[in-house]
């Protein structure tokens, strides 16, 4: 049996841990499962031979680092309510909660907060970290790529593309559903259109000496169907919308709402 380098206690087993804990068992890491939501821990506990522990206090106890994920809303109240150790991490993966709020209650351990997707479950999720940390990036990297952030004021700003993440998905339903609409099958519909826009995330990705727009100006020459239909979505002020949303919901993340 392979030796587990660290205990993690998860307080919180909902629907961003259901996809998560598939990456992060690949980790050298022993977990415990905390009974709320008991259904997804059952599963979870199962699937992975994990102990489900009914208790908060008791999977602080018996951990060196615990994994946040309850409800935002919920995650003070949660943590208040259990007391801590000196040489303990808390791992927060509650969106819109900021250290000032969650730091306070969680000492005198150390917090570190996260920010995964559900695409963690094939090791697609971009993960925002704050501060670094060894222990929290070996067990996040089997998630996908580790984005460690210098201080936490782009951590809000940062998360924002979290939420991006969840509005792609608006557009390419939209685009499956106009491709079907023209008679193509609906797997071939769907699989095209979710290939082709990770296709254009690959060349953003992998491109770096040339920018986006540099990008986009060798698909979108004069007189081309790219550039086409481009004018149209920026006559429609579509492409502006996008900065737009993300620049009102990072002032309301700001503020608290």
């Amino acid at each position: 049996m392979r030796t587990r380098t660290i205990n993690c206690g998860i307080i919180g087993v909902g629907h961003l841990i259901r996809h998560v804990l598939p990456a992060m068992v690949k980790a050298d890491a022993g977990f415990l499962l905390s009974a709320r939501n008991r259904e997804t821990a059952a599963e979870l506990g199962r699937r992975f031979d994990l102990e489900i522990v009914d208790q908060n206090q008791a999977i602080v106890d018996r951990s060196e680092l615990v994994i946040l994920a309850v409800r935002p809303f919920h995650a003070v109240e949660v943590m208040r309510s259990v007391a801590f150790r000196s040489d303990q991490t808390v791992l927060s993966f509650c969106a819109g909660v900021p250290s000032a709020a969650l730091a306070p209650v969680v000492a005198p351990a150390r917090l570190v907060m996260a920010m995964p997707v559900v695409a963690a479950a094939y090791g697609e999720s971009p993960t925002l970290l704050f501060p670094d940390d060894a222990a929290c990036r070996a067990l996040l990297e089997p998630c996908g790529p580790v984005v460690a952030l210098a201080d936490e004021a782009q951590f809000t700003p940062a998360s924002v593309i979290a939420c991006y993440y969840g509005w792609v998905h608006e557009l390419i339903g939209q685009m499956i559903d106009w491709t079907q609409s023209q008679g193509i099958d609906p797997a071939a519909a769907r699989l095209l259109v979710a290939q082709m826009t990770r296709a254009a995330a690959t060349i953003i990705r992998e491109r770096t000496e040339d920018s986006p727009a540099q990008l986009l100006a060798e698909l979108a020459t004069p007189r081309s169907f790219t550039l086409s239909g481009l004018e149209d979505l920026r006559r429609e002020h579509a492409i502006e919308a996008w900065p737009n949303a993300a620049s009102r919901l990072a002032e309301r993340l700001k503020g608290g709402k």
